[in-house]
C-alpha cells in the first residue's frame, strides 16, 4: 500500500506541475487539458504496472480507468473547444455584420448629403439671379416682388444639421437665409404707400449687393459639398477625408443706416402733410 501511495503522490505531483504550467502556456484550455489527460492516461499504466509487475489486477484497473477517462475527457474537452471555436467565428462575424452595417450608414449619409446639396444648389442658383435681378432693377420700381425660394433650405436644414460636420457652412446658410427673409420683409415694407421709397432703395441696393457676394461664395461651398460631402463620422465605419474648408464670416454692416439730424429732418419734411403748416391766428385763437 507504501507504494501504491507513493506512486499516486508521484502521479499527483506530475499532474500539479503539468497543470501549473498549462495555465502560462499558449493555446487554447481545451487542448491543455486534452494534453493533459492524455500523459496522465498514458504515465498511470506505467506507473501501475511498474509497481504491480506481478499482479495484474491493479494494472488493469489503473489501465481501464485510464482509457475511460481519456476517451470521455477527451470527448468533452473537444466538445468545450469546439464550442469555444464557434463563438469565435460567430463573433468575428457579428463583427464583420457591424462594420457592414456602420460603413452602409455612412454611405447612406454621404448620398443624402449629396442630394441634399444638390437641391440647395438649384435654390441657391435662381436666388442668385433673383438677387442679381433686384441689385439692377429694385430702384426702377417700388412694387417689385423677385422669385426668392426657401423651401429646399426649410426641408433640408434640420437633416443636414444632423450628418454634416462643416458646421461653418451650416451657419453660413443660416445666416443667409435668415437674410433673405429680411430681403422679403424689405421689399414688402418698400411697397407700403406709407413709406419712402428714395430713402430705403440705398438700403436696400447695399443690402442685395452683399448677399450677392455673400451667395456667389455659398455656391461654391455647396458644389464642393456635393462632389465630397463633409459628414459625422460614425464610431467604427471606415473613416472618410473631408475636404478641409477655411471659415469666412460675413458681417452685413453696410445693410445698418445711420441718418444724420439734417437728413431726419429733410425726410420728415417731405413726409408732412399740405395744410398742417398753418396761417395767421385769428382772434378766436384759431389758425
Amino acid at each position: 500500500m507504501a507504494a501504491l501511495d507513493q506512486g499516486r503522490a508521484r502521479l499527483g505531483a506530475a499532474a500539479r506541475e503539468l497543470l501549473r504550467r498549462s495555465r502560462h502556456a499558449h493555446g487554447t484550455r481545451p487542448l491543455q487539458l486534452l494534453v493533459l489527460s492524455l500523459v496522465a492516461a498514458i504515465v498511470a499504466p506505467v506507473v501501475g504496472a511498474h509497481y504491480y509487475s506481478g499482479r495484474t489486477m491493479w494494472p488493469t484497473v489503473i489501465g481501464g480507468y485510464s482509457g475511460a477517462a481519456l476517451a470521455f475527457t477527451t470527448a468533452l474537452f473537444w466538445d468545450r473547444h469546439s464550442r469555444l471555436q464557434d463563438e469565435v467565428r460567430q463573433s468575428e462575424g457579428e463583427r464583420r455584420r457591424t462594420a457592414d452595417r456602420l460603413r452602409q450608414e455612412q454611405e447612406r449619409r454621404v448620398v443624402e448629403a449629396r442630394r441634399r446639396f444638390g437641391a440647395l444648389e438649384l435654390e441657391l442658383e435662381r436666388l442668385k439671379a433673383s438677387i442679381d435681378r433686384t441689385k439692377r432693377e429694385q430702384s426702377r420700381y417700388k412694387h417689385f416682388f423677385p422669385d426668392l425660394p426657401t423651401g429646399s433650405w426649410a426641408a433640408a436644414s434640420a437633416p443636414l444639421g444632423v450628418i454634416v460636420s462643416d458646421y461653418e457652412l451650416m451657419a453660413d446658410l443660416a445666416t443667409f437665409y435668415g437674410h433673405v427673409e429680411e430681403l422679403r420683409w424689405r421689399l414688402r415694407y418698400k411697397a407700403d404707400p406709407a413709406t419712402d421709397e428714395e430713402i430705403l432703395n440705398p438700403i436696400i441696393d447695399t443690402f442685395v449687393s452683399q448677399m450677392a457676394d455673400a451667395v456667389t461664395v455659398l455656391l461654391e461651398q455647396v458644389k464642393l459639398q456635393i462632389t465630397r460631402p463633409q459628414v459625422e463620422q460614425i464610431v467604427g465605419a471606415p473613416q472618410t477625408q473631408g475636404p478641409a474648408r477655411v471659415a469666412r464670416t460675413r458681417q452685413f454692416t453696410g445693410a445698418i443706416h445711420a441718418q444724420t439730424p439734417e437728413e431726419i429732418e429733410k425726410a420728415l419734411a417731405r413726409q408732412g402733410l399740405p395744410g398742417l403748416e398753418g396761417g395767421p391766428t385769428a382772434a378766436d385763437g384759431s389758425s
